[in-house]
């Protein structure tokens, strides 16, 4: 489309030009006939990222010489959450045509050629060339120019999708250009060059300045700009403005704040074993309350202690006798349980020698 194409400094180059000072004399330097039109068209990419002409690039004006100078910027944009970019595009659902680095242009360009191949059976060709297709031709496929103009109104207005598809790639870098021009070659000079240019390049220049141009590309200076995002509110910034905002409003630090947790832990803990001790009392305690007596009333015979002599008060309420009076009905401490029962014979004779004692 621009006539011939020279690129410096590509990928696939075995021998890279390095710089490794800035200035016009230790850039890149070029001067022939680039293009049909008077003139040529200059852009500046990365190694790993594809040429497009018709998105950027500069115009060269013939008889003249352009010294651009060049300073390097990166982007890194924040993805998952905080915004919609890709970092090598492997999640867009796009095949990239150009085997090459990931760009928003060649992500775009593969997602139309796709559309392309599947609307009109043929590839543009001006656009890379998918597995099992061919290229567009009119002996061929006679209606694919009406198809691709069709296309294009659709791919203009987006109806196919391929701008929602192909997301910004989370890091971009790109060269920020200055220009500027003068007259070249000199009247002084220009026999000179004319005559260099010819044995260099093997041809006769024969409109003169009209059909040379000179372009010196150079790095401005030895450093480059980065751009990156990050996030406006992290959790230490949460945390810093709620303890600002807490000490504003409530005149308290972190250290009120948790002298106030350990009371409020301290006070519940209190109240649980206030609470498991009223219950323990009031259930779990024999003896204690009505509840406790109907417990110990209710209990059986079996479940008493081996010392416990139960029939003695039964005995003592059989033998002959006067009635005891009420104040005496209290039994006496059992201290017999901790020996031995005695048998139903001694206690009957023990009753009969205190009833005869007792006879005036």
């Amino acid at each position: 489309m621009y006539g011939n194409c020279y690129t410096f400094n590509g990928k696939n180059n075995s021998n890279l030009w390095m710089s490794s000072m800035p200035g016009i004399k230790n850039g890149e330097m070029t001067s022939s006939r680039l293009s049909t039109v008077t003139g040529a068209r200059v852009m500046v990419h990365g190694q790993d990222e594809p040429a497009f002409m018709d998105d950027g690039g500069f115009n060269l004006r013939p008889g003249m010489e352009t010294s651009i100078s060049m300073r390097k910027e990166a982007l890194d944009r924040l993805g998952g959450n905080y915004g919609d970019c890709t970092k090598n595009g492997s999640e867009v659902p796009v095949e990239n045509l150009y085997r090459s680095k990931y760009t928003q242009q060649v992500c775009i360009r593969s997602c139309f050629q796709e559309n392309m191949i599947k609307q009109c059976g043929c590839a543009y060709i001006f656009y890379p060339l998918p597995k099992n297709a061919e290229f567009c031709d009119y002996r061929k496929h006679n209606s694919w120019g009406y198809c691709y103009y069709k296309l294009q109104d659709a791919f203009s207005s987006d109806h196919l999708g391929c701008f929602t598809k192909c997301r910004k790639p989370c890091s971009v870098t790109s060269y920020q250009l200055s220009a500027g021009y003068s007259r070249w070659p000199s009247v002084t000079s220009q026999d000179w060059i004319f005559q260099m240019l010819s044995r260099q390049n093997n041809y006769t220049i024969n409109n003169k300045r009209n059909g040379v141009a000179k372009l010196n590309i150079f790095f401005k200076e030895l450093k480059y700009k980065t751009n990156s995002e990050s996030p406006s509110v992290t959790m230490v910034t949460l945390l810093s403005n709620l303890g600002s905002q807490w000490s504003l409003w409530f005149g308290s630090s972190v250290l009120s704040v948790v002298e106030m947790a350990e009371l409020i832990f301290d006070l519940l803990v209190i109240t649980f074993l206030m609470l498991l001790r009223r219950f323990r009392s009031r259930y779990w305690s024999p003896g204690r309350g009505g509840r406790g007596a109907q417990e110990v009333a209710s209990t059986p015979a079996s479940s008493f202690p081996s010392h416990f002599c139960p029939h003695s008060t039964s005995l003592s309420s059989s033998l002959p006798g006067p009635a005891i009076s009420p104040a005496l009905t209290a039994p006496p401490p059992a201290y017999a349980t901790l020996g031995p029962c005695p048998s139903p014979s001694s206690l009957a004779g023990a009753h009969s020698s205190a009833y005869t004692l007792g006879k005036p």
